[in-house]
């Protein structure tokens, strides 16, 4: 089996990775991952900072590491940029950004989620807002309003004119319906909803099959099966993927922790993992490879 994985890196992406340089402690730098994933023969590499924009650390990595994979750099929403800032994403995208996160540890739900519900106790010492109401939403109203923000609308015809992608990061289910509604109405072409196997922002398969239905990929990150994480065994992931079908399906290790395993080596575990409890390989040649490459346009 691990022969099958180490083919399976080949050409796979991970479009969500933490590297240092960063305000939390990192496993390890951007080169360090960068070089790890082109010995691992991997494509492309997405680099999230909860605070501030990567697409400029990214240009600059771009340039030492080799050509053979490529680096995405982004921009995330929180209040460390100024929340829905336009003029934050803009520049960002003027840099290179390829990425827009929205809201992630400042995000109503994720707020609601660390402080009033304490379903996702591993995230309390990077939460600082206490009560959901002071958080952000995409919405004139938490955690029901029927209207996307103005600003946020300004951002989505920034991302389409771009073509960037937009994520919807720590959004709930019907935040993601909303705003996606909207992205697709302005233009916005490539869609990923983050996550949705997580405590932070956990989504039926029923919803998450509405959100594909709407344009959007749906994309798994492996860092809720950690041990000081949500402990979620490898088979729920499955059975979601299965659920909304393969061909709507991105896989992505969320790591960079110093307590996990390094992003590449936890992108291979969550590949092994994935055949351990069922999928095929085509199955995951689609979900590491050629889903990706299709949103990205890279083929």
């Amino acid at each position: 089996m691990w022969d099958n994985v180490k083919e399976l890196m080949v050409g796979a992406c991970d479009l969500h990775i933490h590297a240092g340089p960063d305000v939390v402690p990192r496993q390890h730098d951007l080169l360090e991952v960068a070089q790890e994933a082109a010995e691992a023969g991997m494509r492309v590499l997405g680099i999230k900072d909860h605070n501030t924009a990567t697409a400029d650390r990214v240009a600059l990595a771009q340039k030492i590491i080799p050509e053979s994979i490529t680096l995405m750099g982004g921009i995330v929403l929180n209040n460390a940029v100024g929340g829905f800032n336009t003029e934050a994403v803009d520049k960002a995208l003027k840099l290179g950004a390829k990425i827009v996160w929205m809201p992630s540890t400042d995000a109503c739900l994720t707020i609601e989620k660390v402080h009033k519900t304490n379903q996702t106790p591993w995230l309390l010492p990077v939460v600082d807002l206490k009560k959901p109401e002071q958080g952000l939403t995409v919405l004139d109203e938490w955690p029901s309003g029927k209207n996307i923000r103005p600003e946020v609308k300004e951002i989505l015809k920034l991302i389409a004119e771009k073509d960037a992608v937009l994520d919807t990061c720590h959004l709930s289910a019907y935040e993601c319906s909303k705003l996606i509604d909207e992205a697709k109405d302005i233009g916005v072409k490539k869609i990923i909803v983050t996550h949705p196997n997580c405590s932070v922002n956990p989504m039926t398969i029923s919803e998450q099959r509405e959100l594909v239905e709407k344009g959007a990929y749906v994309s798994y990150a492996f860092l809720p099966c950690m041990p000081l994480f949500d402990r979620q065994h490898p088979k729920e992931i499955a059975t979601m993927m299965e659920g909304i079908g393969m061909d709507h399906c991105l896989l992505f290790s969320d790591f960079g922790q110093i307590f996990n395993p390094s992003p590449v080596e936890g992108y291979k575990m969550f590949l092994a993992s994935l055949l351990a409890v069922g999928l095929s390989e085509n199955d995951l040649q689609k979900a590491a490879k050629l889903n990706p490459a299709r949103l990205l346009d890279l083929d």
